[in-house]
């Protein structure tokens, strides 16, 4: 199930979202992912949830890791 964008993250939440809808992580989006949460040296509640939804669906099989 897909969450609406957060006014507080919606580039990650676009992101996140994208990830899920396409079943698949690369290696380029994992690391845009994470300068894009790492920028600012503070990781906030909205952007933990966004990155536990993205981890969860790694998880349970819904989402891969591809090169």
């Amino acid at each position: 199930m897909l969450t609406p964008p957060s006014s507080d993250c919606p580039l990650l939440t676009q992101m996140v979202d994208g990830c899920i809808r396409d079943c698949c992580i690369s290696q380029a989006q994992y690391q845009a992912l994470s300068a894009l949460v790492l920028a600012d040296g503070v990781v906030s509640e909205q952007e933990r949830r966004q990155i536990n939804r993205l981890f969860d669906a790694i998880q349970t099989g819904r989402v891969k890791i591809v090169d």
